[in-house]
């Protein structure tokens, strides 16, 4: 007994562990992830090249500065007063311009008074050109407002004693410091020496340098034209986008490529099996399923189709035909059948239905006493569609439609009744009223510029309907032939 219960044990986990091992069904569904093809189009952020700068053009990063201060004079012989003892008040004018966030150059023009080594006071001028070297310039490749700039300078230019007529050359240098207090102003501090011949101020040995002038300045600068520096951006990111896209585009080419070809073989294989069909004699039924559009246009209306017209042509052919005599010949369709030119006979009341392809000959008498009549329309009616709240058609080809109606009526001598409608959906009952009767108008001036008289044309409008599916097509006129 035991062993029968561990043979049993054994045998079930045997039988647990292959269901264990079975593999799964996989889904045939996959999932695939848009997200990187869609971070492709994705816009980048401009990123900056550390350190470097463009140039501006020639309109660019001009300035003008204004600033007075003091002027001390320490000449050869010396004199016997203090510095402070030597200040006199002076100012200057400059412009210039910054070619890099570096480099600059200026023409300044300075002066007023000085006291000589007599502690007498001589006036005199100094114009000099100026090369300035800007020792945070490297801020601009960080950052596009930079507050501070310190720049030493070095020039040269002359010097002119009013007093006693001398005009010297001279050596100009300096540190200037500003602070930038708006895009177009800034503060300046300015501190400068000027060097020059012994023999300036009258005294002292020519040709030999000694006459010196120290100023201590502060002003304004104004910036004029574009003011600031442009950072280059980095554009390996856009390359490397590029290079992405290039591809994506490649990969979308190959896909565009199989598609295509699945798609002609998919057609070969729909025109095979209309060969088929064809030949089994069942096309008729089943054409519909190879129509892309079925019975509706592209916009979404009904489209017209040529049968009823057709048919319409065959049966005025025969208009005097007296309902017994066999009718001869073939349509304008190319049907032998006698009821393909009785098109839409399941309408009309009081006829009965007979073999398929045969039309007895009191169906045909019935047809031809009830079209004399007037009462019934010739054919099946012809529909124009509108565009929504006009007057338009949605597609100007429907007027081809109007050539052959009037065309027709004028050779038999037919009537024409012209029906407007507006789709109910829309619009309220006034609007739909008067819009329906405007589309008839419509119809009936068409008709009228080809030719057909007034007095055979009858308009009337239904105002708003919902007969059709979808609702656009209870946007049309409707247009029926009549012997009366």
């Amino acid at each position: 007994m035991t062993k029968n219960i561990i043979f049993i044990f054994a045998a079930l986990c045997a039988l647990q562990a292959r269901a264990a091992v079975q593999s799964p069904e996989k889904d045939t569904v996959r999932c695939t992830s848009l997200y990187g093809d869609m971070e492709l189009f994705q816009p980048l952020q401009p990123s900056y090249l550390d350190g470097v700068i463009v140039p501006t053009r020639g309109s660019g990063n001009w300035f003008v500065s204004v600033a007075g201060g003091a002027t001390a004079f320490l000449g050869t012989p010396l004199g016997c007063e203090d510095l402070f003892g030597r200040l006199k008040p002076s100012y200057s004018l400059s412009i210039g311009k910054w070619f890099t966030p570096w480099v600059g150059a200026r023409i300044n023009y300075g002066g007023l008074h000085f006291k000589d080594g007599t502690l007498a006071v001589q006036e005199y001028h100094h114009i000099h050109a100026d090369l300035l070297w800007n020792v945070l310039g490297g801020s601009y490749a960080r950052q596009e407002r930079v507050r501070w700039h310190l720049a030493p300078f070095a020039g040269v230019g002359l010097l002119h004693n009013v007093t006693n007529g001398r005009n010297p050359f001279a050596i100009s240098y300096g540190i200037q410091g500003q602070y930038r207090i708006s895009k177009r102003v800034s503060a300046l501090v300015e501190l400068s020496g000027t060097t020059t011949f012994q023999d300036f101020d009258g005294y002292g040995k020519p040709n030999r340098l000694g006459d010196h002038l120290l100023s201590l300045s502060a002003g304004f600068a104004f910036h004029l034209g574009k003011v600031g520096w442009k950072r280059p951006i980095d554009t390996s990111p856009y390359v490397s986008r590029d290079r992405q896209l290039v591809g994506y585009a490649n990969a979308l080419s190959e896909q565009n490529s199989r598609y295509a070809g699945q798609h002609d073989k998919d057609r070969r294989t729909l025109d095979e099996l209309k060969k088929i069909l064809e030949i089994e004699g069942l096309l008729d039924t089943y054409s519909h399923l190879f129509d892309d559009e079925g019975t509706i246009g592209r916009n979404g209306y009904p489209r017209n189709n040529y049968s009823g017209l057709n048919s319409l042509r065959a049966r005025l052919k025969n208009r005097h035909w007296d309902g017994k005599t066999p009718l001869k010949g073939q349509s304008p369709n190319g049907n032998a059948r006698t009821d393909s030119l009785l098109h839409g006979q399941d309408s009309i009341p009081g006829f009965g239905k007979g073999q398929p392809g045969v039309l007895p000959d009191s169906t045909l008498t019935e047809y031809a006493a009830w079209g004399q009549s007037g009462s019934g329309c010739i054919g099946v009616p012809i529909f124009f569609f509108f565009e929504l709240g006009t007057s338009r058609l949605t597609d100007v080809s429907q007027l081809v439609n109007l050539d052959e109606l009037a065309r027709v009526a004028k050779k038999y001598g037919l009537h024409v009744k012209i029906t407007g409608a507006a789709d109910s959906a829309t619009g309220t009952t006034d609007i739909n009223n008067a819009l329906s009767v405007s589309r008839a108008d419509y119809i009936a001036s068409e008709l009228n510029k080809r030719g057909l008289s007034p007095d055979r044309i009858v308009k009337t409008g239904k105002g708003g309907i919902s007969d059709y599916v979808p609702t656009e097509a209870n946007r049309h006129t409707r247009v029926t032939l009549s012997f009366e």
